[in-house]
């Protein structure tokens, strides 16, 4: 088991003792989950975080809408008062927010960050977000070979190469590819080179399974050669049974296409404005009909598709992602008369046969393309079907992306139920075109964050892809090289406030920041699963730190020696929102430590308890056994702070901060990597584990008293050589409640 050692939760309250951890019980580090994960490992590139936070309790709808004049061009110079939107049952609303966005203007100066971009020559940096430079709409092309024969896909590698050729090149593009899980084979980039040779490694072989009736090799149609071509009970029994089976298989593809396309809403959702979504694809199909002519059962096998297409296009419309799906099949021939297909045909009524599997053969693509225009639909984007001019196609979603409006509205006399709710969007000025998204599902504001935090966290690190919804930097920092650590790498994490809530909490705001470390074996099939607890109360001055600096924490970690990645996942409890950043294992390259470097560090942003220890001299002696500590340190980046102190003749708390503010500090350092709350009691964060907290806290002194305080009965108990004074009385009183789940 590794271990997941957090120095301090810098720029919140950090907690740290003077000499060392305090004395007592040793907690152990947090139990590691397995869990399964995909294998796709990708270092998502960054973009410019917005403006100061702007939180609210009703969701604002956001519709981006292509205008374009009759001549098919841009319609530019409308104003908000030349569109209206109207909510199906609700009426018309009003539109609060509208900006008209052309990429060929200069970009508007917003907010500064406080997080930095990834760039050539920062190796050791790592972050969710896009590059400052690629300021024009990012695109992602996706080669869908989950659901696309290796004919098509070939057909559609040529056409990507050639699109290539034609694009802008400031035009941001990311080549991922579609199996049975998600592959990043290119992240966003400009350089030609680097996407043509990700373009030669989208080529993947499909495992498409062929409707069972139209299957020579399928057992009903083995059957049915051996029989002549006579339908008996048992053929009919088989041939039901093969129908539902190709519906099973079917869904499983369905599932894993639109869960596929929630994380890419996932990864592209925090960057800002229009995306596009080119999807090179057969897809699949809208529903499965009934079937009277194959089994005895009409019914077998029928299956809609229809809601895991909205709730999937859903995701995509709100992270203002556009689909478009573009036919892999293009302009060809039915399959049936494909010299790769051969199909069964019945000897006893061949001109039937045939004709059936044509009919089939063309209700297949015809519901394929349906999906397609679904997504299209619901997203505001085209669908390219049934031509060959593929690179027309997808020029024209990069027009689309290009000049649009942006306008957004509160949800006025609606009922948040869940359902999809249908919106309009017209133009009082002649002879305007629009394309926009459909509508959206009427969930209720933060419905994610309804979810267990830790299961939201899990969530993030099995998804195939990082999530941008907040903004993160990792750095790579020189390892501590101490006598008594055993190596391994440390890291900077940095978090953008711009997308945490900062709820009301008595004189100070409260924030409610849950993060975790997942640690990802060799092949990426599963990873360890290291919680964390970095909420606490935030005062004013150290809310203005925040928003200077951001959210900063140093963590030392050691990964087994084969394992490659780490995901650092970080989760804003009261939204739901989630964001992550992939870092490697065993990083080989470091920036600067900012501890050390504290003129280079805004003020406050770090504890000096986070100070790393001077490099031990070439053939140091054995370390002599240190004494214990006597007493813990509370902090905050203002400068306030508070001691847990049995330095005296008694243990007692004293300083600037409140009990409110110290006790829950060392709650979280004890217990809330290995803990959460559950139906009023510390329960284990690991689902196989029965390990129940050690609430005894050993207080020592270097003369050999102690002060024992035991949290586990109905009250705080004391025992031991050093007693507790009021002041320390009322610290253990407020952890007691914390231990047992209570809130004071």
């Amino acid at each position: 088991m590794r271990t997941a050692k957090i120095l301090a939760a810098l720029a919140l309250l950090a907690v740290a003792a003077s000499a060392q951890a305090p004395a007592g019980p040793q907690q152990n580090p947090p139990a590691a989950q397995q869990q399964s994960a995909p294998a796709a490992q990708q270092t998502p590139a960054p973009v410019p975080s917005p403006g100061g936070p702007i939180k609210t309790n009703t969701r604002l709808i956001t519709v981006d809408v292509v205008a374009t004049d009759s001549h098919g061009n841009a319609a530019r110079g409308l104003k908000a008062e030349d569109f209206q939107i109207t909510e199906e049952h609700a009426g018309q609303q009003k539109i609060v927010k509208f900006q008209f966005i052309d990429a060929s203007a200069p970009p508007a100066q917003g907010a500064p960050s406080v997080l930095m971009a990834s760039a050539p020559g920062t190796p050791y940096l790592y972050s969710n977000l896009l590059p400052e430079r690629m300021r024009v709409p990012p695109t992602v092309m996706l080669m869908d070979a989950l659901n696309t024969n290796i004919q098509n896909q070939s057909v559609v590698h040529q056409h990507m190469l050639a699109l290539l050729k034609t694009l802008p090149p400031s035009t941001p593009i990311a080549v991922f590819v579609l199996g049975r899980t998600l592959h990043v084979v290119q992240s966003f980039t400009t350089d030609p080179s680097l996407l043509r040779a990700a373009v030669d490694h989208t080529l993947r072989t499909p495992d498409i399974e062929q409707s069972p009736q139209d299957d020579p090799n399928s057992a009903s149609n083995v059957a049915l050669d051996q029989n002549n071509d006579t339908e008996t009970p048992a053929t009919l029994a088989l041939e039901d049974f093969e129908k539902t089976e190709f519906e099973a298989e079917m869904a499983l593809r369905v599932d894993e296409t639109t869960d596929a396309m929630v994380s890419i809403a996932k990864f592209l959702g925090g960057y800002p404005g229009r995306k596009n979504l080119l999807w090179f694809s057969e897809s699949f199909p809208d529903w499965i009909a009934p079937s009277a002519d194959f089994g005895s059962d009409s019914f077998a096998g029928i299956a809609t598709y229809a809601d895991k297409i909205r709730k999937a296009s859903d995701a995509l419309t709100d992270a203002r992602i556009a689909v478009y799906p573009v036919d892999a099949r293009g302009l060809e021939v039915n399959q049936l008369y494909s010299a790769g297909q051969d199909p069964h045909i019945n000897r006893n009524n061949p001109g039937a046969s045939l004709g059936g599997a044509l009919s089939r053969d063309n209700s297949a693509r015809f519901d394929a393309q349906a999906t397609m225009q679904q997504f299209a639909d619901e997203t505001g984007g085209k669908t390219c079907v049934n031509t060959n001019d593929l690179s027309g196609c997808v020029q024209g979603a990069l027009d689309d992306s290009s000049t649009y409006y942006e306008l957004g509205y509160y949800p006025e006399n609606v009922k948040w139920d869940g359902r999809f709710h249908k919106l309009t969007v017209k133009s009082t000025q002649h002879g305007i075109k629009l394309r926009y998204r459909s509508g959206y599902f009427a969930t209720e504001p933060d419905a994610e964050a309804k979810q267990a935090p830790v299961k939201l966290l899990q969530q993030a690190c099995m998804d195939p892809l990082p999530s941008t919804s907040i903004s993160m930097n990792v750095e790579s920092l020189t390892p501590k090289q101490s006598p008594t650590d055993a190596g391994g790498a440390r890291y900077l994490l940095t978090i953008s406030p711009n997308s945490l809530s900062f709820g009301p909490g008595g004189v100070n705001r409260q924030l409610s920041l849950q993060m975790a470390i997942c640690e990802y074996d060799p092949k990426g099939a599963s990873f360890q699963f290291f919680p964390r607890d970095l909420s606490g109360p935030v005062s004013d001055a150290a809310y203005r730190g925040l928003q200077a600096a951001g959210i900063r924490s140093i963590f030392d970690y050691e990964a087994k020696p084969d394992d490659r990645r780490l995901r650092f996942a970080v989760l804003d409890v009261p939204s739901g929102a989630t964001g992550s950043v992939d870092v490697p294992a065993h990083p080989h390259a470091f920036g600067s430590d900012p501890v050390a470097a504290a003129p280079a560090s805004p003020a406050g942003s770090f504890s000096a308890a986070a100070r790393p220890p001077a490099a031990p001299a070439p053939k140091p002696a054995p370390p002599p056994a240190a004494p214990p500590p006597t007493h813990i340190e509370f902090r905050i980046p203002s400068g306030a702070s508070s001691m847990l102190d049995w330095t005296g003749d008694s243990v007692s708390y004293h300083g600037d901060l409140t009990v409110a503010q110290g006790a829950p500090a060392l709650f979280q350092n004890l217990f809330s990597a290995r803990y959460h709350c559950e139906a009023g009691s510390l329960i284990s964060n690991n689902i196989s584990s029965v390990a129940t907290p050690n609430l005894v806290l050993t207080l020592n002194k270097p003369a050999g008293t102690r002060a024992v305080i035991d949290l586990g009965g109905s009250a705080p108990a004391y025992s031991g050589d050093v007693p507790v004074d009021s002041s320390g009385r009322a610290f253990f009183d407020y952890l007691w409640k914390l231990c047992h789940c209570q809130h004071p």
